[in-house]
């Protein structure tokens, strides 16, 4: 295992939950939308710089991609508008939370018919079971 790949998604992890809190109360001070675009103009800025600097791949390349390819900004940009609306209401773990669970889901059913990857991976009674589970974690979590 690539423990050095899971100790930079845990920081990845980390980074996310300081993003969402960060977000709503940006999104509180200057509107949601713009929230969301001010959140996306300075990540934006940010990895032109890097990508000027690191110079390791070939942006032309983007013309020739399938554009399902470039859906990735858009659903970022849902994520970020959906965060900055959320966390002032529910809390940065609660929406984390169900985040996480939503992921989970989601990429359960992509793994099991190989969708995106090409590499399918079966749903098996554990992984519904830890889904359910999850969601009752949810439910708990942020029951009154």
């Amino acid at each position: 295992m690539n423990w050095l790949i899971l100790i930079l998604v845990l920081i990845a992890g980390a980074a996310t939950s300081i993003q969402a809190g960060v977000n709503g109360e940006l999104g509180k001070k200057v509107g949601v939308t713009e929230g969301a675009f001010v959140s996306f103009l300075v990540g934006t800025i940010f990895l032109s710089l890097l990508m000027l600097f690191m110079r390791k791949g070939n942006i032309s390349e983007v013309w020739g991609l399938p554009k399902w390819q470039l859906a990735g900004g858009l659903l970022g940009a849902i994520y970020i508008l959906i965060m900055v609306i959320a966390v002032p209401r529910v809390g940065i773990a609660a929406a984390l939370i169900t985040l996480i669970v939503g992921q989970l889901t989601c990429s359960t059913i992509i793994d099991h018919f190989g969708f995106i990857t090409g590499r399918a991976i079966p749903i098996d009674w554990k992984k519904i079971t830890a889904l359910m589970l999850m969601a009752v974690a949810v439910f708990i979590y942020y029951k009154k």
